[in-house]
């Protein structure tokens, strides 16, 4: 047997050694080829019914979406953190034009 990664959907499914062919995945339903020669094209593609596809047992579903998950939440915390640098940068400055102001003034009589 050898594992390979759904092209459609990246779940990790289990082929014969032998196989070749068409294949549905039957996790997604999506269609791909797998050891075929590169000469004939995706519908010209034999079919052989003896191959099967066996679910992995260390597949999770989950995973794909995990990982934009994470993503989205990496680059929401880049914006918040970009948000506070910018909100510091903008106190600061007001507090050195008023530490100007202050010493341009004089003393408060």
């Amino acid at each position: 047997m050898v594992e390979i990664l759904c092209p459609h959907c990246e779940g990790e499914l289990e082929l014969d050694d032998d196989a070749s062919g068409e294949f549905e995945c039957p996790l997604c339903d999506g269609k791909f080829e797998w050891n075929v020669e590169e000469e004939g094209s995706f519908d010209d593609a034999e079919i052989h019914t003896e191959n099967r596809i066996v679910h992995s047992h260390g597949f999770n579903k989950m995973e794909a979406a995990a990982e934009v998950a994470a993503t989205v939440v990496a680059g929401g915390i880049k914006a918040y953190l970009a948000i506070v640098v910018l909100l510091g940068v903008i106190f600061l400055i007001f507090f050195v034009i008023l530490i100007l102001f202050f010493l341009v003034s004089g003393p408060v009589r």
